[in-house]
């Protein structure tokens, strides 16, 4: 059931059970009130003839022989008076011998030829005076007053589902555009969405998808660059294996021997590039074993531990005692890749400093910049940023993302790149 049929459904239910609730509550009160009225009136017509009888007390005696006192215009009511014997001294027309029977000072009820009278006695000084009503006019007087108030309660039930209706369907308009807007779009869209006065309920949804598009873009454009990083890693060594494989068969002897270490070192370069796809493959999207840490001496040794060429590298006079917000093994990763980059794409030394760096959030970062100073094997001289050096630096860069690092890239004075890598760090330690 959609969101508009359930919210219908159940407004429009309780909104009904709600009017008929007082529906009922007023009927009855209704009819409780019809009939208390009409009791009165009877009561007060017994009164009214008791008061005419007690001024002319000889209209008692001038009638005995013809009791009729009147013709009433209307058929469903009658009166009768009787002494305390029981003789009927007066009564109305078509009132004759019907209420015979002792009748009890006060209301009661009684079938009269066929029909149910409400009838009121009042007893003045032996006098019974007895005022009585049809009650089928009773029936048909409170059905006329109900039908008078049923047809605007009706008008009103229905006209104020109809607004229900109407105000759901309208108050989810948004909602139906928001869908519109996105059963349009095609997967490469990933442009923020837009939907015309959007209530303050919805904003938050719309920031929110707003938001997953934007993540959803970068994952996208790295990934995009990743695809080229390794499409270059991987074709370079296939094309110089595939080359002096073809070399080594046209020629013999040492220049043989040349070409097939040279593809032995294309596989190796090969390798190299396989097991940096697999580590990409074994972050940790979640950022999971950041609360474990490792420490920043720990990290440097294993980095450098079987690295070529690592007496390149200059190191620290000094190594803080500071524990980093990042697993052991994926910052080693990233150290290392980062001074491979440095010594593979530079002739002379490199320079491996440490600093603290606090960002303007207040949360504290130590800082690993790795410099060089370019040189014969800088191919890259003049571009600086993660997509320069291939799978390397994303591997450092997917790192930094996942821990809440990061990675600058600047030009130094010396014409080679210092690499700044900002890894968090446990306060608790």
């Amino acid at each position: 059931m959609s969101l508009q049929s359930r919210l219908i459904w159940s407004l429009g239910s309780a909104f009904l059970v709600l009017w008929l609730s007082v529906a009922a509550l007023m009927y009855m009160h209704l009819d409780k009130q019809v009939s208390h009225t009409l009791d009165q009136r009877l009561a007060s017509s017994a009164t009214m003839v008791a008061g005419l009888i007690a001024r002319q007390p000889e209209m008692l005696l001038s009638q005995r022989s013809s009791p009729l006192l009147v013709h009433p215009e209307v058929e469903g009511v009658a009166c009768q008076i009787r002494s305390a014997a029981g003789e009927v001294l007066l009564q109305t027309s078509g009132a004759r011998a019907q209420f015979a029977e002792q009748t009890r000072p006060g209301f009661s009820t009684r079938a009269i030829g066929g029909q149910q009278w409400r009838l009121y006695t009042l007893d003045q000084n032996g006098t019974l005076i007895t005022t009585a009503d049809r009650m089928s006019e009773r029936v048909a007087l409170a059905n006329g007053i109900i039908l008078v108030m049923v047809v605007p309660f009706t008008l009103a039930l229905l006209g104020g589902l109809a607004v229900l209706w109407w105000g759901v369907r309208g108050g989810l308009r948004p909602l139906q555009a928001l869908r519109d807007e996105l059963r349009r779009r095609t997967p490469e869209n990933l442009e923020p969405v837009k939907v015309k006065r959007a209530p303050a309920e919805l904003r938050p949804v719309v920031d929110t998808l707003n938001g997953l598009f934007a993540r959803v873009a970068e994952t996208v454009a790295w990934e995009q660059r990743f695809a080229n990083s390794a499409a270059h890693e991987f074709r370079t060594p296939l094309t110089g294996i595939k080359t002096h494989l073809q070399v080594a068969q046209r020629v013999e002897g040492e220049r043989q021997h040349q070409a097939l270490l040279n593809a032995e070192r294309g596989v190796a370069r090969l390798q190299s590039v396989t097991e940096q796809l697999l580590m990409l493959s074994r972050i940790d999207p979640q950022g999971k074993g950041a609360d474990v840490g490792c420490k920043i001496e720990e990290m440097i040794a294993d980095a450098l531990e079987d690295l070529s060429q690592q007496e390149r590298i200059r190191l620290p006079v000094s190594i803080p005692e500071t524990r980093l917000a990042v697993p052991l093994a994926l910052g080693v990763v990233a150290l290392r890749n980062l001074l491979e980059n440095a010594l593979k794409y530079s002739s002379g030394p490199c320079q491996l400093t440490l600093a603290p760096f606090v960002e303007n959030t207040g949360a504290a970062r130590l800082q690993l910049q790795v410099s060089d100073q370019g040189g014969e094997n800088d191919a890259h001289a003049g571009r600086a940023g993660p997509e320069s050096h291939g799978l390397g630096l994303a591997i450092v860069e997917m790192v930094v993302s996942q821990y809440g690092g990061g990675l600058l890239s600047t030009q130094n004075a010396s014409g080679g790149m210092d690499w700044q890598l900002r890894l968090p760090v446990k306060p608790d330690f």
